[in-house]
């Protein structure tokens, strides 16, 4: 019998080797567990088709597929452009107003995309020019959208809560309540900085402020606005599930942009729906994957090693969760969101159990720690989002987003260690 150990090193090598050689990740999952089984024999590909399987056959998994339409939908319908519009319209008078008023566009377009790369790629190419064009220099701009689109991941409804909570097995519900205070926790920490930085400098150029505008926008902008408060309201009335919440999101934006805004048409749709499609199998062909890489970490006693060296060094909460942040902060450096918390996350979770983390709390702490891998270079994917859009070099846009990253660490180390922030709604 080959030992715990040794399988444990194989596993975490070939994960390693594979990732960093550009193996796509559904791929390096399915060959390392392949691997696993056929060489140490740790079970059977029945046993793990099986299981695999069973674990997707889930109602709470059926979200992904809606939450991905909704999010396309919401991209494609231009909806970005009212809500810009409107924010343009509060913030003209104001010094630094149009930089803070594109953080909270952020938050509210992520709340209804739940995809930072689509709310970076949505907002850069409306609020860029805009910022640009009233004397605000681009790599502070480019900096602030790529910022303002990992809130995204946090502010619910999330994509990144659903996969969470399917495989921490915990409440969807109970995530989306408790990302709404760390959210906008961090979107209010966005704007400070935004609003700092253009009063310092002197960037931007005021404008005279216009009840009728004002108006003529909200009024283009309150059915986009209305879309998070009908899924959100639903979700937390009890009216419906996070999953059908996603379907009626999904319905919502074809709705009101097939005939409220007519910005969709057959066509548009068809192209949606494909592009859906084919995101939606990316992401159940990884959570697959991820399971079953899962199942074989467990059969090797990977968690089950985690846990015995947090007993052995008898490591406190605090010390626990500063050595997962710094961890996952590095791997983030080269390994994208989906990656982290479908592979690396697992591994963590039994030995947060056993300090008597809350698994609510901890996820806020891993969605933040994502949001900061999606602007770290050299693979963040917001920084690719937006260094097409500004047609500059990524290592431009990393300067920018640069001021942007303290304050995101800084919002990761309140949010680790005051877990009532993300368990007030509890």
């Amino acid at each position: 019998m080959i030992p715990n150990k040794i399988m444990a090193f194989v596993i975490i090598f070939c994960l390693f080797a594979l990732l960093i050689l550009g193996v796509p990740i559904a791929f390096t999952l399915g060959i390392v567990g392949l691997i696993s089984v056929l060489i140490f024999g740790i079970t059977t590909t029945t046993q793990i088709a099986q299981s695999s399987f069973a674990n997707l056959d889930s109602f709470v998994l059926l979200a992904i597929p809606f939450f991905i339409l909704a999010g396309n939908v919401m991209v494609h319908a231009n909806l970005a452009r009212y809500l810009v519009d409107f924010m343009q319209a509060l913030a003209r008078p104001i010094t630094g107003g149009l930089a803070v008023g594109t953080t909270l566009v952020a938050a509210l377009f992520g709340a209804m995309t739940g995809s930072s790369a689509a709310s970076s790629a949505a907002l850069g190419k409306i609020i860029l020019p805009e910022l640009t064009k009233k004397n605000h220099p681009l790599s502070f701009a480019a900096g602030l959208i790529a910022a303002g689109g990992t809130l995204a991941i946090m502010i619910p409804p999330s994509l990144t809560f659903v996969i969470y909570g399917a495989i921490a097995q915990v409440s969807v519900t109970d995530l989306f309540l408790a990302g709404i205070v760390p959210g906008l926790f961090t979107a209010a920490l966005l704007s400070i900085l935004a609003w700092y930085m253009v009063r310092r400098n002197k960037w931007g150029f005021h404008g005279k402020f216009s009840i009728v505008e004002v108006w003529q926008t909200s009024i283009k902008a309150i059915p986009a606005l209305l879309m998070p408060l009908i899924v959100l309201g639903g979700i937390y009335t009890g009216f419906f599930t996070p999953t059908e919440a996603a379907a009626v999101s999904a319905l919502y934006g074809i709705l009101i942009g097939g005939f409220v805004y007519r910005t969709l048409n057959f066509q548009n749709l068809l192209q949606i729906f494909t592009d859906s499609a084919k995101t939606t199998a990316v992401v159940l062909f990884i959570i697959a994957g991820a399971i079953f890489i899962g199942m074989i970490s467990t059969l090797a006693g990977i968690p089950s090693t985690i846990v015995r060296l947090v007993e052995d060094f008898n490591l406190s909460r605090v010390l626990y969760l500063l050595i997962v942040n710094v961890i996952i902060i590095i791997l983030g450096c080269f390994f994208d969101g989906v990656t982290i918390l479908t592979v690396f996350t697992p591994m963590f979770l039994p030995s947060a159990k056993v300090l008597g983390i809350d698994l609510i709390h901890f996820a806020m702490m891993i969605t933040l720690n994502i949001e900061i891998a999606s602007v770290t270079p050299p693979v963040g994917v917001n920084l690719f989002v937006i260094s097409g859009i500004a047609k500059k070099s990524i290592e431009y846009v990393a300067r920018g987003v640069l001021p942007f990253i303290f304050v995101l660490l800084f919002a990761l180390a309140v949010v680790t260690y005051v877990p009532s922030m993300s368990l007030v709604f509890k």
